[in-house]
């Protein structure tokens, strides 16, 4: 999935006859799916690959692979650099026809927190290069758990736009 499918399946589900978006009406796709897109910001996923690849050495030192970080400055500029696109690809997309609503502000912040989590959850990534003295036991422990609460508010969020126009009692 992607930041930008994220947006505009938000921008087709709020567009939608009101109490439709849940079943199989536009955007004909489950808020759950709405979720997983969110927490995938596959553009910046694979900038960071991409981006990994000259900022890290792979050895294989007596039948084990290692991973070296070899520019920590830049790959600590990628982490933040990846986070503000992140956080812009998102705002374009849901800027280019739609007029914002407040809950667009904490929808903006999903795909960077997200991204946070999958480089938190994987090793010598741009995450070690920020942060290279945080200790895998709490590290993993906020990713998995920031993961669970993160598919909840997107999902709670994608609900609300499904019922957004609704005149509630």
């Amino acid at each position: 999935m992607s930041t930008l499918a994220y947006a505009a399946l938000t921008r087709k589900r709020e567009e939608a006859t009101p109490g439709t978006r849940i079943s199989t009406n536009s955007p004909g796709v489950s808020m759950w799916v709405v979720s997983l897109a969110s927490l995938v910001p596959a553009e910046v996923l694979a900038a960071h690959g991409a981006l990994l690849a000259v900022t890290t050495t792979t050895n294989n030192t007596a039948g084990k692979t290692v991973t070296t970080i070899t520019d920590a400055p830049t790959l600590t500029v990628v982490f933040y650099a990846l986070i503000v696109v992140s956080v812009l690809l998102y705002v374009g997309a849901r800027a280019v026809a739609h007029a914002w609503d407040r809950l667009d502000f904490v929808r903006m912040l999903i795909p960077p927190l997200a991204f946070v989590g999958w480089t938190m959850l994987q090793r010598s990534t741009a995450f070690d290069a920020a942060f290279p003295n945080v200790p895998s036991g709490p590290r993993t422990a906020i990713a998995v758990i920031g993961a669970i609460v993160l598919g909840t508010v997107a999902a709670l969020l994608a609900y609300k736009a499904d019922k957004k126009g609704q005149i509630y009692p």
